[in-house]
């Protein structure tokens, strides 16, 4: 009869925010029995450039990737190992892809039968929607299993309020028949935040 195993997909960029998924993929896997803990690393997809003389394009360097893929978990793996004093795990696996993130990692989701896809996301601000943040929301709509999406225990930053508008540009507005648009306070010269040209006449 075979054991019951329970397979944990988790994807890291080297990041901060995916070290903090590394980390719960790890703390979730020690609780576990017979897990299965695969660790995927996916790079963007590599566009060959032939040199200037005609020489071939350098192929991708797999075998660097996958050397400090290996190299990363190991590390980890053990430093999480003795600090949380848990028995070594007998299934870890290293997986280096290249191209879309969201897609390869869901796709070895399905491939490894898991029951769970563990992905970072960074912390909040601008940026974090457009790299790894975005990833993880495609993940969330394309993985075949359950995802958890790990991110930085933090307050996020209240959601700008949109104002009424100002009573004062209001009045501008009626009183110049739509001429003037902003009170004197609101002008391109009161306000440095808002510039802006009339076309037509």
């Amino acid at each position: 009869m075979t054991r019951p195993k329970y397979v944990i997909v988790v994807g890291i960029d080297y990041s901060t925010s995916s070290e903090r998924a590394l980390d719960a993929a790890l703390e979730l896997a020690s609780t576990k029995r017979g897990v299965q803990l695969h660790v995927a690393n996916v790079r963007p997809p590599f566009v060959p450039q032939a040199e200037a003389d005609g020489t071939p394009a350098a192929l991708p360097p797999w075998r660097y990737w996958a050397t400090e893929l290996r190299e990363y978990v190991t590390r980890e793996v053990a430093a999480y190992q003795a600090a949380a004093g848990v028995a070594p795990f007998q299934h870890v696996y290293t997986h280096q892809r290249m191209n879309d993130p969201a897609h390869e990692l869901a796709q070895l989701a399905a491939d490894v039968e898991a029951d769970l896809l563990v992905v970072g996301t960074h912390d909040w601000h601008t940026a974090s929607h457009l790299t790894l943040g975005s990833v993880a929301d495609a993940v969330t709509r394309l993985a075949p299993c359950p995802v958890l999406v790990v991110r930085r225990k933090a307050v996020p930053p209240p959601v700008p309020a949109i104002q009424p508008p100002c009573p004062a540009c209001i009045a501008a507005r009626h009183a110049s028949n739509e001429a003037n648009l902003w009170c004197e306070r609101h002008g391109e010269h009161g306000d440095h935040r808002h510039s802006f040209s009339r076309l037509t006449a």
